[in-house]
């Protein structure tokens, strides 16, 4: 059953008969699902309450954020608290064709909202490309790169997101609760996933385009970088590793 069924299922979304609107149940809010950026703002909306556990009383979509003397709209906008006073992470959702160049004005434009609003995290997510970043307390414009926002209860996260076989981080003396010390709660690491050859294409593309540079540098040079990134990508898939070692090629955090 994939996130869709199973937002509809728990009842945290519901679809018209043609499937032309999708209405958010817990906020009573409805949209265009024809919209491309709808399609990723569901998902993403489905992701945080279903795989990341945060309560959807705790997840505000569409928050409206003071921006000088102008207002903005955050996509999705998660509290700390019950009371939504708090906000935690801050979501950015665009389209999944979006050029390498338009993806970075969307991490710019997620990072002003989260410190406006004086967020932890910031998920800028195209659902083909996603980037995370921690917002310092100190000097909150130095974007500290992760590989993943923090799942609910979990405290610290890990220094990396894909593990083989996908399983759970049990050391509770490092990965505490939220709000206190829980020794059930353990961090979720995720598998490798299987993707479609459209979704594959779309990858290759962006991939393409951001080694390119628009046009900074020669598009057989871009080439050769990608079919070297394709390599290693294969290589780390392959090399033997136990249940629970990291994958190499992914983001690590210092």
């Amino acid at each position: 059953m994939n996130l869709l069924d199973t937002g509809l299922e728990m009842g945290l979304i519901r679809f018209d008969e043609e499937k032309n609107f999708i209405t958010y149940m817990d906020q009573n809010k409805k949209r265009n699902y024809n919209n491309p950026e709808e399609k990723v703002q569901a998902e993403t909306f489905l992701t945080l309450a279903l795989i990341y556990g945060y309560p959807v009383t705790r997840i505000k979509q569409f928050v409206s954020v003071q921006m000088g003397s102008e207002t903005k709209g955050a996509d999705i906008v998660v509290y700390a608290d019950d009371e939504c006073e708090e906000t935690y992470i801050l979501v950015e959702c665009k389209k999944e064709d979006l050029t390498d160049q338009q993806f970075n004005i969307a991490v710019d434009q997620a990072y002003s909202y989260a410190i406006a609003e004086g967020a932890k995290y910031v998920w800028t997510t195209s659902r083909i490309k996603n980037q995370y970043y921690e917002v310092p307390d100190k000097k909150p414009k130095s974007r500290i790169e992760i590989p993943d926002i923090p799942q609910f209860g979990v405290k610290k996260l890990a220094p990396y997101k894909y593990v083989k076989g996908g399983i759970s981080q049990t050391d509770t003396e490092t990965y505490e609760s939220l709000e206190e010390p829980d020794p059930n709660k353990k961090q979720k690491f995720f598998e490798l996933q299987v993707v479609s050859e459209s979704e594959l294409t779309k990858i290759f593309i962006q991939s393409h385009q951001a080694l390119w540079g628009g046009g900074q540098r020669n598009p057989s040079v871009a080439f050769d970088e990608l079919d070297k990134l394709i390599f290693c990508k294969i290589w780390d898939e392959k090399h033997p590793r136990r249940n629970g070692e990291p994958y190499d090629f992914q983001i690590f955090r210092d």
